[in-house]
Order: C-alpha cells, then structure tokens, then sequence
C-alpha cells in the first residue's frame, strides 16, 4: 500500500498511468477505481490500450491519495483471457454491507468482443473475490451500475450502442431485457455513466463530436430512459487526445467531474492519467460546461510545496512549462521563466492563521536572478518576499525571510524580477517536510545536512554517538564469550527485551551482523521461552547472568525483535548460521496461538487490532501508546510472508486511528498508558495517565512513520506542529520530561534510577528533534539544533542513564541524518 501527496493539482495519480476513472463515495471518504494504462505487453499492443489489472485509490482530501494497490488482475479472473490486456473501464458499487467491482475483458476460448464480470468484496479497498463467469447478456465494455433510491439496481455498458437494463437483486446478473438508448446525436459513443440528482437521472457519455471525444450529457425521468439530450460538459481535447472518460460525483456539498487525458505521455495519447475538477448545475439542472485546468481542485497548503507549473494563470509572454525529465515524465514538470516580467498565479492556498516567516524556492538559474513573490495580487502592497537567486545550473532550493505574512486563502504570484531563463520546481513556506514516505520514495531526509552541517560532520557525530553506547566507558552493549552479547539497562541493573531489540534495530540499521547476532543468541538462550504457554515469548527482564526476573513478556520488545529479524533476513539473507525470517515468523506465528491462555495473549488484541502492553490477560486490555509505530506493520505485510498480509496492513491502519484518538488535541501529549480507545485508563498509580518515560517514544515513533509511509501526513504534520509548539511555550531549553497531557505540571513525580525530579532530558531532546522530520514550523529546526548540541553526561545532580538517554539519542539522530531506514531485500 504506497501513498503519495498530491497538492490538489492535475493529474492527481503521479506514479503510474490511470484512465477511465470511476469515482465513488464510500464512508465518506473518496475512492477511485481507474483502468490502467501500462505500455505496450505484446507487439500487437505496442500502439494501442494495454491494461493488465485495476488499482483502487482513496483519499479523505482529494490531496492525499493511497495507493491499495491491485484488486483485480487479468490472471486471477477465470473466464478472462490472461494475455488479451483488455480490463477496459471498470466500476465500483456498494449495495448493502457488499462492495461490487465491474469490469470488461476479453474472455477465454477465442470468443470476440468483450464480456462485463463482477468481483466483490466486504470493503471498498479489497480483497475483490472475481465470479467464475461473466454476467449473461452483456456484450460490451465500460459498465456503470445505479443504485437507486428505492434500491433498484441498473447496469449500463457500450457495445453497439449504449446499453442498459435492470440487475438482479444479486447484482450478479440482468433482470430485464437490454435497453438500446436512442435519440442521442449521431457518432460514436461509449462510456456512459449515469447519476441521480433532484429527481433527475443523468445519462452521460463520451462522444465524438468532431473527431476526438468530448463528454456530452441527456437527462430523464426514469433510469432506463428515455433521455433528452441536452449538450457538452466537456469539449474535445485541443490537443488530439483521442479518449475522454468521466464519473460525476457529490462530496461533501459539492460536485467534481473525474477524468483523463494524457498528460504524461503527450505524444502516445494511450496512456492517460485522471484528473479532476469541480462542476456545477445550473437553476434548472442542466450541467454547466467544466474548462478543464490544471490547477484542479481543492486548496493548497502553503506550508506544503506548491508546483506552481499546475498554474491558474499565466503571462501570455515569456513564461512555458516543461517537463523536469523528459526520460521520466511521472517525475512532473517546471516552469520555465525565460524573460523579465514573466510570471504565475496560483490561486486558492492557504495561509492559515499562523504567520509564515520563510519562503523556500527549488530553482536552476544559470545567469542569477531575483523572483518576487505577492499574495493576493502582484501590486506593491502584496509583495511578500523577494528572492536573490544564486548563478547555478543545478536545482538549488533558496530560502527567504518574507517581509509580510499573509493569513487566510488567497492566491499566490510568483514574477520574474530580474535576470533570464530561471526555471521553478517548486515552491513553499516555512519548513516544508518530505511528502511521500520511503516505501514509496526509497530516499530519506538529512535535516542535519539541510542545517548546514557537512556529511562529514554528521557521518563522524553518528559513529560518536554509536560507540560511546557500545564501546566506550559508558557502554551499555557486553560481549559474552565468542558468540553473545547482551545490552543492560545500567541504572536498574537487569537486560531488558526493550534493549535487546532496540540494539538489534540498531544493529541492522548500521550493517553491524555479529552485533546483532551476539545478541540474538543471548535473547533467544536466555530470555525466549521455548515451550509452554509463553512460547516464542521473550522474558522482558533478566538478570546480566541471564537468570529471568520476569517470566511476562512487553509487547514492544517482541515488536521490535519481529522487525528487526525481518530487516536481517531482508540485509544478510537466511544462509549464514541464523535463519532470521524463520526466527521472526515463528514468533509471530506463536503470538496468533495464545488466544484463551491462562499466561499469555496475542500479541495483537484481536479485537481492536492493537498492540497490548503486555501480552497476557491483564496487560491485553490496555495498550502503551509508545508501542504504536505503524510503519512497522507495514514492513511486516511487504516481507514478513506469513500469509496475514492484509491483517498487518489493517493493524497499520488501526494504529494510526488510535494515534488520533490517544494524542492530546492541545498539547500533542500522550499519556503512558491507554485504553483501546485513546482514553485515559484512571489508574491510581504514578505510571499510567500522564506524559512519562515511556511516552517520550511517540513523537519519534510518529516521525518514523511518516518518513516510511507518509501514509497520515496531514494528522501527522499537526501532531507535530502541537507537540514542539507546547514544549517550545515551556522554553526549548527548558521544558521538563513530566507533563499531564493536559500540559499541567504532574502532582507527582516519577523517578529514575532512585532520583526524584524533572529535568531536561536529553531522551526527550532527542526524540522532540525527530519530530522535526514532520514538522512544518520552522521552529523545528530550533529542535534539531538543540539537540545537535546536546551532551550525554550526568545532570547537575549526579544522575546519568547511558541506556534509555543513550539510545534515544541515537534512534533520534539516526532518523535526523537519514540513517534509520527501510532494509528491502538484497
């Protein structure tokens, strides 16, 4: 499942080719099932529509598109032939607690023409179950089903004509005799899509006109007509784009029209891509003609990177867009200012009510130059900033203090001021964090680097920080004879499974395999229950002979074994002494074992599909938000190969909406401990409803997610934003490691190592840092220096912890300097 942001431009799919899109409101989020272009299979195809399977995307924005990946594919459906490439425009349905999936394809045995098959499934997002035949007496292509008021159900397709009848209560076949519609205009026709509306039913269609495809409209009183043509929502392409394909669908209180054209394949009009804008009705209901833009829909965060190549205006002089690559288009496309005087405007970005401080341009201007930048008009009362453009052939990104801070939705001008042939990637405000995370990306943000510091600066601070851990006179890591090694907590003088994994982590992270496998080998002999209830658990605490202090496992210790034996078999392979995939899948396998045990619980509550505190049946009833790092599921479903993939990626998602749930709207505070559902759990103790030790993980755990999966940037990006905003409000050098989420001071404090106050630790410098990573205000950057800076030594009181300090402040920093990575297989 890959995501991807998008800021309300055209097209909205940047990663592959989508035609023929169907649009549909499901839960009040957006879903889109498109066909999909790819090129040319066969030589047969090599100049024609070549489709092998269907994608399904969603989104609660129209900015943010995930990507579910394949629902259906040629190969899976059994009347289809499986090289014929033709799963042609498709359709999606909910009727009840069932989703139904249309599609076309040519059928097996030689048969010509096109048959219409069904898939379906109990979730909008998949899996799609295809039925073994193709639904009697369609012959055609492109089908569109109605779902009406009264729930009757109707089915419309192209095919010598456009076509209709009535489906069975099944949906799975015709319960009436096919409708030929008559009284449309003259030419082809294909495509029809049909919606209801005041009463209305709406018969739309491609048709071509001229001589390429325009989108044309008829309106009726009944679902299988008769209808009244009434004219164009779209005209044809100017540019010979033979195709146009369309749905028309109602969100939130306004209409959009979906559809396609071939935009990043100009010269084979084959592979198209989908786009979107909005339309309108007139007073007595006939459809308003929609000028398709570039610029799309929606409003686009200023805080976010604004390609102002998806312009709503341009000069008539001197200003072009081309593409970024011309031998990778999906990379998109630039502006290209070429004389003094030429300019942009992108309308509708939000400003908010926060003052933004800094514009950032990603920019190539061999001779120099200066761009202005206004807000709302380009008078001299608008100009916001005005950027000094270095001499550089190369992309460079140019940050500017602006000069005044515009609030609220207005639109954007960016103007040639000065010099020639200045080219614009891209531009924003503020700190403007990565937009796609690396399981799509595979690339990793250096905020080090982008604060200045060399890579060799970085390169040396992270193998400090990395051997003082484990090889200096403060380590915390203990070779044990030629084969092991363990990693103790010091202040509390036990090796605990929290630091065994998180070393582990650490381990693959930094391509250190005897590290790792010293101290697999001691958790596995000394602290991994072999039989018995708690099989293939692990004791979260021992003694430093290995004798258990505990027999009970912590959930986030198996967590983290799990994902970081995962990320060994992906780095050294399964042929070198350990077999890691096997090692990992057994814990997991033996975790899904547990239910109804006296001593132990899934590792997962089956139920909310959360991780427990502890795996048992008290510690299976609450959850540690700290535990939650969706990413990891993540990793999980992609390499984990245990045959619970879509269980995985379900616990990513739910994970993420707990996050929502559990994290203070105000503060971005999490409490130690919750409920299932994000609420407090009122125990008397100290541990549990405030902000401790164990929360200082979330914002780093979120910023990991994040910068893996990007997958829920827009909560994501607030979340951080409030976090560093309150410790900021408590002085960036001075905020405490003990709040209630409310932000209030604690009645009581929690101690550590048998000291008794609030400090400035630096765990919590070091994880506040990584929150920088999603952040959008610049004060983020604050962070990231504070902790570059920080020291780990004993506070004025005495008190030093080399473990949970130490290796936060290394997680951290590996996150910061892009050192803390998805391992994809070798």
């Amino acid at each position: 499942m890959a995501s991807f942001s998008v800021p309300a431009q055209n097209p909205v799919i940047r990663d592959q080719f989508s035609a023929d899109p169907t649009a549909r409101v499901f839960n009040d989020r957006m879903y889109l099932y498109p066909s999909h272009d790819i090129p040319g299979a066969t030589e047969k195809l090599k100049e024609w529509f070549c489709m092998a399977d269907y994608h399904v995307f969603s989104s609660d924005n129209l900015c943010d598109w995930t990507d579910h990946g394949v629902i259906v594919s040629q190969e899976r459906v059994p009347w289809v032939d499986a090289g014929s490439y033709t799963m042609w425009a498709p359709e999606c349905v909910r009727k009840g607690d069932r989703y139904y999936f249309y599609f076309p394809a040519a059928p097996k045995g030689g048969e010509r023409g096109f048959k219409v098959g069904v898939a379906v499934s109990g979730s909008p997002e998949g899996p799609f179950m295809p039925m073994p035949k193709p639904i009697d007496g369609i012959d055609g292509i492109d089908p569109c089903v109605l779902v009406d008021d009264d729930g009757a159900s109707y089915i419309y397709w192209a095919g010598m004509g456009l076509r209709g009848a009535r489906l069975a209560d099944d949906m799975m076949a015709l319960a009436s005799e096919p409708v030929l519609f008559e009284g449309l205009p003259e030419g082809f026709k294909e495509g029809p899509f049909v919606f209801k509306r005041d009463g209305k039913y709406y018969f739309t269609f491609p048709w071509v006109q001229d001589k390429t495809e325009t989108l044309a409209y008829a309106m009726g009183d009944s679902p299988l007509g008769p209808f009244e043509f009434k004219g164009l929502i779209m005209d044809q392409w100017p540019d010979g784009c033979w195709t146009n394909h369309h749905s028309i669908v109602e969100w939130r209180g306004q209409w959009y029209l979906f559809y396609h054209h071939n935009d990043y394949s100009p010269d084979f009009d084959k592979n198209r891509s989908v786009r979107i804008d909005t339309l309108a009705f007139n007073d007595d209901g006939t459809i308003r003609k929609v000028t398709p833009t570039l610029r799309g829909v929606g409003v686009s965060d200023a805080r976010r990177r604004i390609h102002i190549d998806r312009y709503s205006d341009i000069s008539p002089k001197h200003a072009a867009i081309d593409f970024l690559d011309h031998s990778d288009r999906f990379k998109g496309w630039k502006t290209v200012l070429s004389r003094r005087g030429a300019w942009v405007r992108y309308d509708r970005v939000d400003f908010g009510d926060r003052p933004v401080t800094h514009v950032t341009a990603r920019v190539k201007s061999p001779s120099g130059g200066t761009l202005e930048v206004y807000a709302g008009g380009m008078d001299s009362d608008s100009l916001i900033a005005r950027m000094t453009l270095p001499r550089s052939g190369r992309w460079t990104d140019v940050t500017m203090p602006v000069t005044a801070s515009p609030q609220g939705v207005g639109d954007l001008f960016v103007r040639l001021a000065g010099g020639k042939g200045v080219e614009v990637d891209w531009i924003g405000f503020d700190a403007l964090p990565w937009e796609a995370g690396a399981f799509e990306s595979g690339t990793y943000r250096n905020l080090f680097s982008e604060a200045g510091y060399s890579e060799a600066e970085i390169s040396q601070r992270l193998e400090e920080i990395y051997n003082s851990l484990f090889h200096g006179p403060d380590k915390i890591y203990f070779e044990v004879g030629d084969s092991m090694a363990y990693i103790s907590d010091i202040k509390n003088r036990d090796v605990r499974t929290e630091g065994m994994s998180y070393g582990m982590m650490v381990a693959v992270q930094l391509d250190k395999k005897d590290v790792f496998d010293r101290l697999w080998r001691w958790s596995r002999r000394y602290m991994q229950h072999q039989s018995g209830e708690r099989e293939g658990y692990f004791a979260w605490s021992c003694s430093i002979d290995g004798k258990p202090n505990s027999y009970g496992a912590a959930s986030d210790g198996e967590l983290y074994f799990i994902t970081s034996l995962i990320f060994a078999s992906n780095r050294w392979g399964n042929d070198t002494g350990i077999n890691y995939l096997a090692e990992a899948q057994r814990i997991v396998d033996q975790s899904m074992l547990k239910v109804g045990k006296t001593h132990a619980a899934p590792l997962i509550n089956l139920e909310h599909r959360l991780i427990t505190f502890t795996p048992d049946n008290y510690g299976g009833t609450f959850t540690d938000p700290s535990y939650h790092v969706p990413a990891f599921y993540e990793v999980w479903a992609r390499y984990l190969d245990d045959g619970r993939s879509g269980f995985w990626s379900d616990c990513a998602k739910r994970s993420r909406e707990y996050l929502h749930a559990c994290v203070h709207p105000v503060t971005g505070l999490t409490p130690d401990y919750s409920n299932y559902d994000g609420s407090l759990t009122g125990r008397k103790g100290i541990v549990g409803d405030a902000f401790r030790f164990d929360s200082w993980r979330v914002p780093m755990n979120i910023a990991l997610d994040y910068s893996w999966s990007c997958a829920d940037g827009e909560w994501q990006r607030d979340y951080a934003n409030r976090l560093q905003n309150f410790l900021y409000s408590r002085g960036i050098d001075d905020f405490k490691d003990q709040y209630n989420v409310d932000g209030s001071d604690v009645e009581r404090v929690l101690d550590a190592g048998g000291y008794r106050t609030l400090r400035h630790s630096l765990g919590l410098v070091a994880t506040s840092a990584a929150a920088s990573l999603v952040s959008t205000d610049m004060i983020g950057r604050e962070f990231v220096t504070r902790f570059w800076d920080a020291r780990h030594e004993p506070y004025e009181d005495g008190y030093f912890d080399a473990y949970y300090d130490g290796l936060l402040r290394l997680f951290a920093f590996m996150h910061l300097s892009g050192n803390y990575r998805v391992i994809t297989p070798r």
